[in-house]
């Protein structure tokens, strides 16, 4: 083992009374040299703690009373301490306000997975489309042959055919009628749960959807 440069008596010092200070600092309650001797095993006799003590005191680094013969010391008080309380009651409304914060979320966050949930047993926007793409041709089939009915006198319709006709034309409309409740009810639900950064025309827009934004 090397040995120690400097002073070995002065670094024992130096170690000594940063035991001392240390340990009132962790106690932080006034003792006398012979208490503080004592609680520590004699890791410091009583001399050198009367004399630690005084000279700790003498810089200033703790605080010392005297009552009658006896002297006792005690760390010197953070005044940062004295917020404490406060601190802890602010940092306690800051948890309380945060854990409220957090409950809003989880909130908000099953109310948008069961939209989404939703959404998902929705038909498809493409598909819907498609469907209505279907619809409109027959539509115009249904309307061509109706006219072409009209324009030829010579040939009539038999109520059986007619009934017939009619027949698909309700259909139809209530395939649209239905088609286009549908669209409504998943565009409402994807308005609700639209991105921040996102509006409802820019996210019409963005589905290729046409007509005017209901």
């Amino acid at each position: 083992m090397a040995p120690r440069k400097g002073n070995p008596n002065a670094t024992a010092g130096q170690e000594d009374a940063s035991i001392v200070r240390d340990y009132l600092r962790q106690q932080n309650r006034p003792y006398s040299a012979t208490d503080i001797s004592a609680n520590l095993h004699n890791k410091v006799t009583k001399t050198q703690a009367i004399k630690i003590l005084r000279d700790l005191h003498e810089k200033k680094e703790i605080e010392g009373q005297t009552s009658g013969k006896q002297t006792v010391y005690h760390a010197l008080q953070d005044p940062s301490y004295t917020a404490a309380p406060q601190a802890a009651a602010a940092l306690s409304r800051d948890i309380a306000n945060h854990q409220n914060q957090l409950e809003v979320f989880k909130t908000n966050e099953k109310k948008a997975r069961a939209a989404l949930t939703a959404l998902r047993a929705k038909p498809r926007v493409s598909d819907l489309r498609q469907d209505i793409a279907r619809l409109e041709s027959e539509q115009e089939a249904i309307q061509a042959r109706l006219a072409s009915r009209h324009e030829d006198d010579t040939v009539s319709i038999s109520p059986a055919e007619r009934a017939k006709l009619e027949t698909e034309w309700k259909q139809w409309q209530r395939q649209v009628r239905i088609r286009r409740r549908i669209c409504r009810e998943l565009w409402g639900r994807c308005s609700e749960v639209l991105p921040k950064n996102v509006t409802a025309p820019e996210l019409w827009e963005s589905l290729g959807l046409e007509g005017t934004l209901q």
